[in-house]
């Protein structure tokens, strides 16, 4: 009973920091308004609204005032000086090539927050989930048929093209993985988690360094 009683302090502390110059912004929104709203749809990050678990961060739902539905990702705090640097640089690095980009099979990134007790990213949300948790259900794999598997296929196809192709520098993903490939309810693909993507310079060809899910990323 406590806890619960202690939950709207927490929230209003944590709206209140906010308002103290935390670099965030919510595209298209009230940015304040919106970061509060999160604050109070998720009731501070409380695990009944984890949809997802990452590496590099937490996935919530978040029912918003206005009855929009995003999901928003938490990164993890870390405190190991090398491990920090790199979050840093992949909340960063995903800013950088979402703001950049707009392909119906990419996900919209709406917004972000950097905030002294956490960062998160904002995104549309999609009804499907990931391809993966699909593919390890049951129920959910006798319903995605072999018309729908070659779209999701063709779905991820386009949008790689348009990274590599159409994007100026072209864009290197380097982690595609069934758990970054999130669907909508008609089971259009869209590819997600740019937090290890490249811009790729001219000239450059290739990356010595690994990157990437093992037993997704290309042979070496």
């Amino acid at each position: 009973m406590s806890s619960d009683r202690q939950k709207p302090k927490e929230e209003s502390q944590t709206v209140e920091e906010a308002q103290k110059g935390v670099p965030f912004s919510i595209w298209s929104h009230d940015g304040k308004m919106m970061f509060e709203n999160i604050i109070e749809a998720t009731e501070n990050f409380d695990d009944k609204y984890l949809i997802g678990v990452g590496s590099q961060g937490n996935v919530y739902k978040a029912e918003l005032s206005a009855g929009t539905v995003v999901a928003v990702k938490k990164l993890h705090l870390v405190t190991d000086e090398e491990m920090s640097t790199f979050s840093s640089k992949s909340f960063k690095s995903e800013i950088e090539t979402l703001a950049e980009i707009k392909h119906r099979n990419i996900i919209k990134l709406i917004g972000f927050c950097s905030h002294s007790k956490f960062s998160f990213l904002v995104y549309n949300f999609l009804e499907g989930g990931s391809l993966d948790h699909i593919l390890n259900n049951d129920t959910h794999a006798t319903a995605f048929d072999w018309e729908k598997r070659v779209n999701v296929v063709k779905g991820v196809a386009n949008a790689l093209s348009y990274l590599h192709h159409d994007c100026s520098p072209p864009i290197i993903h380097r982690d595609i993985s069934s758990k970054n490939v999130l669907l909508n309810l008609d089971y259009e693909a869209h590819v997600s988690d740019f937090g290890i993507a490249k811009f790729l310079k001219p000239g450059l060809l290739s990356w010595t360094q690994f990157a990437g899910t093992f037993g997704y990323a290309a042979p070496g």
